[in-house]
């Protein structure tokens, strides 16, 4: 697993070069060999899983810190494992065609592979740390796709929404892992899963609540249910992989993986219960009021996906089954259909279903694969579709118990009427761009008709999905009902059949039918209604952020409008009251024993030079100057190390003043010069005065209070026996930067790479200002930017006020 997990990052990194427009079509079909190679691993599994079976693989990553990459697979993780696989081999080839001539087409394929490598291990892991990791990698890497084409605002505005939903929902599951590995006592997720007790601890609520969240967010569940249209802005190869299969599928999984543990729990019941019984309703009204197929689409992905989450608050055999097949049900027809919407727009440039018309007679092909797969999702008889919305409806006349009382009745009628718009959305997808006649001068025509290469994937997919439900015995015990039996938490054994009488979720299915071609009849004044969406989602959050936005304008305005004099004046008596504050709440006194003491020459003249440096730094109008004299004051302390005895701090200090000398050496050189520069106010200078008297006074102070005995008991001496033994190194100083406090290092090394960052930019930005127009944007045309008309971030002002 570990080694199928490699294998895609490697083709990741391999796609960079090699998978070029230019190349020939055998490299195309080359994309499909990653996914294509670990389908046929997961497919030599298949049979091998049934009952309790597992395959797994441990992999230890840091044993000093227990972090291990564990995989564990099951019925569960096979059967999305096998959706990635095998509806990402088709996505591979879809692209190598649909991206035909574009220059980034290796890009493009570099993230959906390591999307690909991400979501394997995300459904693969047995630890919640690890899920983590690869939930956060699958977040990452569907931003760079979903702003594949970033030259848009629109596929900027969609990644960073998506990006910032699920990224915080995966804080949220972190969050909730963390608790509930310290409960149960381990980060293994069976473990975790099968430790007694968990669900009455304290903590269980807030851990649980935190994970279901993170859940919500990936799988677009309300009220996060409006990144998911907003991202339909991604190429169409990345909407139909993530957006109908997998990505959107992660929230789903992970509640499918925690149903067997919690589902008994009423935290878990009533959150999964509500958000995804409103999530189905508002998926399947708006879809059919949406003139954009992809945007139609997506509302229906949401739908679909309130259902699965609906099914997994109950804790039946029914349930988890119905969850199986409608996962499988929707990859096998959602998919294709995202595929031919891409079609279309390629061919007609358009996708809005007022401008399509008799597709069926210019593009045949693609119309009969596009009406079987909506026929399915329609969930109509005898396609695929039809067994998921009958195991769904099933799931629910089970539920009907005198304990929930109305309840399954009125999620019965929720149901049904969410299954009319699902046949009156899938009735306008086949009867506007394929079926329906216009004039020909008011239809997109297509410009160029596909050829069957690009069609080919979708048209797989659709036989599957028309051949499962004819061979149900056969993929029943070796796929679904491992995979159910994961979910319940106990043997299942499925009985699936397309005819099982005039059952009563047989004819509240006619029912939803009947009354989703009423809908459709009718639909022209519902999309009128259903278009007029004010409260929206998207907007609401964009609403949010353009108020941070201000928000962090009004602070920066407010605090950081200033010098940067004054800047460094406000942290340092910030750091002087918080002396006074913890002077005042503490008892401590100084015992100075006043005497000769003896002082050398050498050290007399090392304090005559820092004071001379000192002064010239503050009096000096050059810069060079001040530089100079700066770190001269530091080599004086480096000597003053020397002298006393640290040749370890002096190497240090000297490397430090060194660096930081070239850096402002190289910073000013860029900083427009200025000789002269006007005397300051009397109340600035009397300010820079306060500030260095206090300061003078707190330092003089802080080494008078390090001087006595400490407060508590002294660490270094464990960092002197440790430096060799245990960091291998003699210079301690190094030593504890390097290794005991390697960490911390890490975070300054971080803090310095940002700042340095932000100083490129800046001078960047000064430099970009006096670029022609021509050549601002790097690409021949013209800045079309605010920014870079704006005046330079990079001016001259009195370095002393």
């Amino acid at each position: 697993m570990l080694l199928a997990f490699l294998l895609l990052l490697f083709f990741s990194g391999l796609s960079l070069w090699l998978l070029r427009p230019h190349n020939k079509t055998f490299v195309g079909w080359l994309s499909v060999l990653p996914p294509g190679l670990v389908a046929v691993w997961l497919l030599g599994q298949v049979g091998s899983l049934t009952g309790d079976a597992i395959y797994t693989e441990r992999h230890l990553w840091s044993p000093s810190l227990n972090l291990e990459i564990t995989f564990r697979l099951d019925g569960l993780a096979l059967v999305f494992g096998l959706i990635i696989t095998l509806i990402g081999a088709g996505i591979a080839l879809y692209t190598h065609y649909y991206l035909k001539n574009d220059p980034e087409q290796g890009r493009f394929y570099a993230f959906l592979f390591a999307f690909m490598a991400s979501m394997l291990g995300l459904v693969w892991t047995d630890h919640l740390l690890m899920l983590f990791v690869f939930w956060e990698g699958t977040s990452i890497t569907s931003y760079l796709l979903i702003g594949f084409k970033h030259k848009y605002a629109e596929s900027r505005r969609g990644a960073n929404t998506a990006l910032i939903v699920t990224g915080f929902g995966g804080i949220f599951m972190l969050a909730g892992s963390i608790l509930l590995a310290q409960q149960a006592g381990s980060y293994s997720i069976h473990q975790v899963l099968n430790t007694p007790g968990v669900m009455e601890s304290t903590i269980f609520p807030f851990a649980l609540g935190l994970l279901i969240l993170g859940a919500l967010t990936k799988s677009a569940q309300f009220p996060f249910h409006f990144w998911l249209p907003g991202a339909m802005a991604a190429p169409t190869p990345a909407s139909a992989y993530l957006h109908s299969a997998t990505m959107v599928k992660a929230g789903v999984y992970l509640l499918a993986r925690l149903h067997p543990a919690f589902a008994e729990s009423a935290y878990w019941f009533w959150p999964l219960l509500i958000c995804g019984g409103v999530t189905m309703v508002i998926g399947a009204v708006f879809a059919l009021g949406k003139s954009d197929l992809k945007a139609l689409l997506a509302y229906a992905t949401v739908s679909q996906l309130g259902i699965l989450v609906m099914l997994l608050a109950f804790d039946s055999e029914i349930a988890a089954i119905a969850v199986v097949i409608g996962t499988i049900a929707h990859s096998l027809y959602k998919g294709p259909l995202f595929m031919i919407a891409g079609i279309i727009d390629h061919a007609t440039h358009t996708r809005n279903i007022h401008r399509l018309a008799n597709l069926a007679r210019e593009m045949p092909m693609v119309s009969a694969v596009a009406i079987v797969a909506a026929l399915s999702m329609a969930g109509l008889p005898p396609f695929f579709g039809f067994l998921a919305k009958e195991t769904l409806l099933e799931a629910l006349f089970y539920a009907v118990t005198p304990e929930l009382g109305i309840l399954p009745w009125i999620l019965i009628g929720v149901a049904a009427l969410s299954g009319a718009f699902f046949v009156a959305y899938s009735l306008t997808f086949i009867w506007e761009p394929f079926l329906r006649r216009t004039s020909p001068e008011t239809q997109a025509h297509a410009a160029h008709p596909p050829g069957a290469p690009i069609v080919l994937p979708a048209l797989l997919l659709v036989i599957i999905s028309v051949v499962f439900p004819f061979v149900l015995t056969y993929p029943a015990p070796l796929l679904f009902d491992p995979a159910s039996s994961a979910i319940a938490g106990a043997v299942v054994e499925t009985h699936l059949t397309l005819w099982h009488g005039f059952t009563p979720y047989l004819i509240t299915s006619l029912i939803a039918i009947g009354g989703g071609i009423l809908l459709f009849a009718a639909r022209q004044p519902l999309r009128r209604v259903l278009s007029y969406d004010r409260v929206d989602g998207a907007a609401i959050f964009q609403e949010v952020i353009d108020g941070l936005y201000a928000t962090a304008r009004w602070t920066t305005h407010a605090i950081q409008d200033r010098s940067l004099a004054t800047h460094i004046a406000v942290v340092l008596m910030t750091a002087v009251s918080a002396l006074v504050y913890a002077g005042r709440h503490m008892e401590f006194g100084i015992d100075l024993q006043l005497g000769v003491l003896p002082i050398t020459p050498s050290e007399i003249l090392l304090i005559v030079v820092s004071l001379i440096a000192a002064a010239i730094t503050v009096r000096t109008r050059s810069r060079l100057n001040a530089i100079i004299s700066m770190g001269v004051v530091g080599i004086v302390v480096t000597l003053i190390f020397v002298f006393f005895g640290a040749p370890d701090l002096a190497i240090t200090q000297l490397l430090f003043e060194v660096l930081t000398i070239v850096l402002l050496v190289l910073v000013f050189y860029r900083i427009p010069f200025q000789l002269e520069y006007p005397p300051l106010p009397p109340l600035i200078r009397a300010r820079n005065l306060l500030v260095a008297i206090a300061v003078g006074i707190f330092g003089f102070i802080a080494v008078l209070i390090n001087a006595r005995p400490p407060y508590f008991p002294d660490i270094s001496g464990y960092f002197m026996r440790e430096s060799v033994p245990g960091g291998h190194g003699g210079n301690v100083v190094n030593v504890i930067l390097v290794d005991f406090r390697a960490f911390d290092t890490m975070g300054e090394i971080t803090v310095l790479a940002i700042a340095a960052v932000g100083g490129y930019a800046l001078l960047r930005a000064h430099r970009l200002q006096n670029r022609p127009d021509h050549e601002a944007n790097g690409d021949g045309s013209p800045a079309q930017s605010n920014e870079l008309h704006a005046p330079s971030p990079v001016q001259e002002v009195n370095p002393h006020a």
